[in-house]
Formats: structure tokens, C-alpha cells, sequence
């Protein structure tokens, strides 16, 4: 059904129809955006004062850091390490690394009875 002249008329040409609403998303996200920001460069700069201001604070976040930091890092290597020999103890039977392996376990197993 073909428009009336008056409805040709009163017609929004299809590139502009959509723009009002867009710019007022854009500039509603553009708002938001910037209230995110302020809150959390607010949230930082606080966090961050109070932190380098209260020695006691410092001190007590970088002992906690650093001895997590040493019992993962211990706890990692020693699940590593055993993995490691559990998968070359069943190599041992591979007929060309087979006899490498073994002597690598025999160190290890040498080793290990000396502590």
C-alpha cells in the first residue's frame, strides 16, 4: 500500500530515524561511565591512602603477601616435583629412556634416604 503525500511528508528519512535515540544512549552511557570512573578512582586513592599511611597496615599486608607467596610457591614445586617422579617411575619400562630414568630415580631415591 503505497503513503499518502501527507505521510511522504511527515516520513524521517531512515539514516537520521534512529539518531535522536542513539545520542541520547550515548550521552546516558557516557554519564554512567564517568560516574564509574570517579567511584573508583575515588575508591582507589582512599584505599591507597590509607595504606601508605598506616605503617603498621603496609607492614601487616606485605607479611601476609609474602608468606602466602612462599607456602604456594612451596606447596606447587613439591606437587610438581611429585607428579614429575610419578610419571617417570612409570617410564621406566620404555625401552630407550627406561634405563636413564631409572638411574635419575635411584639418585633421587638415594638422596631422599640421606635426609
Amino acid at each position: 500500500m503505497p503513503l499518502s503525500k501527507e505521510q511522504e511528508k511527515r516520513k524521517v528519512p531512515s539514516k537520521t530515524r534512529g539518531d535522536e535515540k542513539r545520542q541520547e544512549e550515548n550521552q546516558r552511557f557516557e554519564q554512567l561511565l564517568d560516574k564509574l570512573e570517579d567511584i573508583t578512582t575515588n575508591g582507589r586513592l582512599k584505599d591507597m591512602a590509607y595504606h601508605f599511611t598506616d605503617t603498621k597496615q603496609v607492614i601487616k599486608t606485605n607479611l601476609i603477601a609474602g608468606v602466602a607467596r612462599g607456602v604456594g610457591l612451596t606447596v606447587g614445586t613439591a606437587i610438581f616435583i611429585g607428579l614429575l617422579i610419578l610419571i617417570l617411575s612409570q617410564l621406566v619400562s620404555a625401552p630407550l629412556v627406561g634405563e636413564y630414568i631409572a638411574n635419575l630415580l635411584d639418585i633421587v631415591e638415594a638422596n631422599r634416604d640421606n635426609e
